[in-house]
């Protein structure tokens, strides 16, 4: 389709670029051995921020890698003879105080049975006794094998069989959808309940689960599901993340263009309040950093905010 620019128009400007546009603000070209640091400050601010760019969700389905630390419920594709399977780690119990398994330096021998969750009263808790169907242990990991990969369907996350609670990923934030896809591929939003709600329904908890989660709760940056899982069904998450750091004068990312200059006159004004004293420039500064603030605040709210939808801007 049209657009106004080609590809190599697109703003990717560097972190070098940043630094050295910071030095040349402040007119101050020796205090390059401190700009890094106080951009990187600015960028640690604002990562707890909402903006319209670090909105996320974690339906992009990642492959094995070698010596990899791998959170409970964490699926991953692999590829057996041609058909490819979603795989689960269920070593862990989140809660136990067990880290996250490491996986090993070379690729298990993955099995194409389908894994099928023990019944029983009670239920048996995961991890599975190896050896069993459909399982595989990858050094302290333990995967299943949950049946054919579906493209859009499938996600990073899975509940696992009478089991409620789960490590969302590492850069999440905070939280804006949570939804869980069902039989027949149907993923439904999943009700956001208080952590002592669903603490309140563990009294009556069935034994065995015999359903699929249909409501959440966040404590201790986990998150917690009801009813109890009775199998494996993919987790969509939708959420606010926190776009990394930059180090490297080559790096690029959202902090060194989009969001360019609120960071830099961030660091501008921390520099000219705290290093050279300066209480007016510093002020100057500031302002530039609000006004491009609204700036940034505005752009989003405008793509959420169609006419025609009427969708309501997210609260700032």
């Amino acid at each position: 389709m049209a657009q106004s620019y080609t590809a190599n128009q697109i703003d990717t400007r560097s972190f070098g670029q940043q630094i050295q546009r910071l030095l040349d603000d402040l007119n101050r070209p020796d205090l390059q051995n401190i700009a890094q640091q106080y951009l990187q400050d600015a960028m640690r601010f604002y990562q707890r921020k909402p903006f319209f760019f670090n909105e996320i969700d974690n339906s992009a389905v990642g492959t094995w890698t070698a010596n990899t630390l791998w959170p409970f419920g964490t699926t991953i594709q692999i590829n057996i003879s041609g058909t490819v399977y979603a795989f689960v780690q269920v070593a862990n119990l989140p809660g136990s105080g067990v880290t996250a398994p490491l996986g090993g330096s070379t690729a298990p021998s993955w099995p194409s049975t389908e894994f099928t969750a023990p019944t029983g009263t009670p239920p048996v808790l995961p991890p599975p006794v190896l050896p069993v169907a459909g399982a595989v242990q990858d050094n302290q990991a333990i995967w299943v094998n949950t049946g054919n990969y579906q493209f859009g369907t499938t996600t990073q996350l899975s509940t696992v069989y009478n089991w409620n609670q789960y490590q969302p990923p590492i850069d999440y934030v905070s939280p804006h959808l949570v939804e869980c896809t069902w039989s027949g591929n149907i993923r439904q939003q999943l009700a956001k309940k208080s952590y002592g709600e669903l603490r309140y329904y563990d009294v009556i908890r069935p034994s065995p689960p015999y359903s699929y989660p249909t409501m959440w709760a966040y404590f201790q940056s986990q998150l917690y599901l009801w009813p109890y899982p009775n199998g494996f069904y993919p987790l969509t998450l939708s959420y606010r993340t926190a776009p990394q750091l930059v180090s490297a004068a080559g790096d690029s990312n959202f902090w060194t263009t989009i969001a360019e200059r609120l960071i830099r006159k961030y660091a501008q004004a921390s520099i000219e309040r705290e290093i050279l004293h300066d209480a007016q420039a510093a002020q100057v500064s500031a302002t530039a950093v609000i006004e491009e603030l609204s700036a940034l605040r505005s752009q989003g709210i405008m793509q959420q905010n169609a006419d025609s939808a009427g969708i309501r801007p997210e609260s700032w």
